[in-house]
């Protein structure tokens, strides 16, 4: 029914996605970075890379446009914008549309990868709001995360309840809204 065909399409429009900012982000630091770059993402250790680029503290090299902070964040997001919201629709509209009844596994890869998504959304707020340089440079704005670390456990997880469950909903209703159609008017 073409759901490999529609994964499929959302994994390239992620990886191209991906690439361009790889591009926007070492366009002047010369071919030779974009192209480490641009293998790391074809064989799917980049998030690896950035991550540990993050956590080590490694300052923004000469000739790239963001720090490593933003540059995680775009690829953070340019995954779940391209392919983990789209895989979700797609899971959910397979077990939609399909005739025979559905089993526990289907579901269960729903859950899974809708808290993925909302594991890697809370990550991302979790990391720019605990960001030392960014509390200071703007206190009114980054803090709501506590300093305990009970607080935060639980300011965490609620955020990734939080994203996983809105975007079954979501994802949800963009099911229902597709297998309506236009009749519905």
């Amino acid at each position: 029914k073409g759901y490999f065909q529609a994964s499929l399409a959302s994994l390239i429009a992620s990886v191209c996605l991906q690439l361009m900012w790889v591009w926007v982000q070492n366009k002047d630091a010369g071919w030779r970075k974009i192209l480490q770059e641009s293998f790391s993402i074809l064989i799917g250790f980049k998030p690896a890379i950035d991550a540990y680029r993050v956590a080590t503290g490694v300052e923004q090299e000469k000739g790239q446009t963001f720090d490593p902070m933003f540059e995680m964040a775009c690829m953070k997001g340019s995954e779940m914008f391209a392919e983990a919201i789209p895989g979700v629709v797609i899971q959910l509209m397979a077990i939609a549309t399909s005739p025979e009844e559905v089993g526990v596994l289907p579901w269960l890869s729903v859950a899974v990868s809708a808290f993925t998504t909302g594991f890697v959304s809370a990550t991302l707020s979790y990391d720019w709001d605990t960001d030392p340089g960014k509390r200071e440079a703007a206190p009114d704005f980054y803090g709501f995360i506590p300093a305990e670390a009970n607080k935060r456990v639980i300011v965490f997880v609620s955020m990734l309840l939080n994203s996983a469950v809105m975007l079954v909903i979501r994802c949800t209703s963009i099911v229902l809204l597709g297998l309506i159609g236009r009749n519905w008017a």
